[in-house]
């Protein structure tokens, strides 16, 4: 009777600890450590065999690449936005790779991410600030998951990726018809357009007059006006895939809106709607100035952002009866449970949300 043929390999180290290695699909596979007894070796080897009899063989040599090379070939690989791509590396190469640069995948550990997590919290960091680049680096992570080079997403750490909800002030339309009275007359528009449509800044410094319709009141976004470091002003897409959509004006904005075209904005189909004071395209850095200067001349809060104004549009919306799902269309929010099928199913309802709100403003200023 012949000897059964025993699954991998097994040697003695000088150091007196034993590898244990297997051929898999023409290649030798090591154990990602040695063993301290052979027994414990022959246990790993059985374990693989029973894998590879099951069909959940699993590689561990696929993780032996360094996470600093992998992560950069991931932001490579992404379609992001300019100032995404641009903050991600920028988190990347300060807050991450320092510490992870040179260690394989599979050597990537819960109990050393939850140091590194602790050190970030020990810098100037906000805590925000710190969940968002947890937050990239658990995508990472687990994209390594979905490429079959881990097992598991070791970034796994219960609350570290939930941003704090941080009350902002309460900005109210008589706080807009102040700001919008005192702001330059090119820029008045503009912080009504945002209280009332919701649009994101550099979604409003985007719009060309072929995306007003002046006759149904609508807005098409399309895309998204931002500043890249080493570029310049940028015209990209909307933040979120979801961002692209239409948005009622209410009647007050859309009058608004057709007298500051007539003014400021060039015939062209594709001159922009909103312009520097020079005639550029409208950055926020050219604009903080002027939002402050309001600020202080309408006398209202000043820790009050542009940002906020798109915050009392989307409040305004929800008690004007637009429910959730119409208000993230509205919007442009984008979240595992919303995509761009729901525009198609809120556009219709869309305008008379915005005939709500106008009632509901007017209302407000009388």
């Amino acid at each position: 009777m012949s000897a059964t043929r025993q699954f991998g390999t097994i040697r003695k180290l000088p150091s007196g600890r034993f590898q244990a290695r297997y051929s898999h699909l023409g290649k030798q596979v090591g154990a990602k450590d040695t063993f301290a007894t052979k027994t414990d070796a022959r246990r790993w080897l059985s374990n693989i065999e029973t894998d590879l009899a099951r069909g959940d063989h699993f590689d561990e040599s696929a993780g032996r690449v360094r996470f600093g090379a992998y992560a950069l070939r991931w932001l490579e690989e992404r379609a992001l936005r300019p100032r995404t791509r641009e903050m991600y590396e920028s988190q990347l190469r300060k807050w991450i790779l320092p510490t992870f640069e040179m260690v394989t995948l599979n050597d990537v550990v819960t109990r050393d991410v939850r140091s590194w997590r602790a050190g970030l919290l020990q810098t100037h960091l906000a805590e925000n600030s710190v969940a968002k680049i947890y937050r990239l680096f658990r995508t990472i992570m687990e994209t390594a998951v979905e490429d079959g080079l881990i097992r598991a997403n070791p970034v796994k750490l219960k609350g570290a990726a939930k941003e704090k909800i941080h009350l902002r002030p309460e900005v109210t339309f008589k706080d807009v018809v102040r700001l919008a009275e005192v702001v330059e007359p090119q820029f008045s528009a503009l912080v009504w357009a945002a209280a009332t449509s919701g649009l994101r800044f550099g979604e409003l410094t985007a719009l060309r007059r072929s995306d007003v319709d002046p006759e149904t009141g609508q807005l098409r976004v399309l895309r998204s006006l931002a500043f890249v470091k080493g570029v310049g002003p940028v015209f990209g897409p909307p933040k979120t895939e979801s961002g692209e959509r239409m948005v009622s004006l209410d009647s007050t904005t859309l009058e608004i809106l057709r007298r500051h075209m007539n003014t400021f904005t060039e015939p062209a189909a594709d001159a922009l709607v909103f312009r520097s004071v020079k005639g550029c395209p409208l950055l926020n850095r050219y604009f903080h100035p002027s939002w402050t200067r309001a600020k202080r001349k309408a006398d209202v809060n000043p820790e009050i952002r542009f940002h906020d104004l798109r915050h009392l549009a989307g409040t305004t919306a929800a008690s004007a009866g637009a429910s959730t799902k119409e208000i993230m269309a509205r919007l442009g929010h984008s979240t595992p449970d919303a995509s761009l099928r729901y525009l198609k199913a809120t556009e219709a309802r869309d305008a008379e949300i915005a005939a709500g709100m106008g009632d509901r403003i007017a209302r407000e200023l009388a």
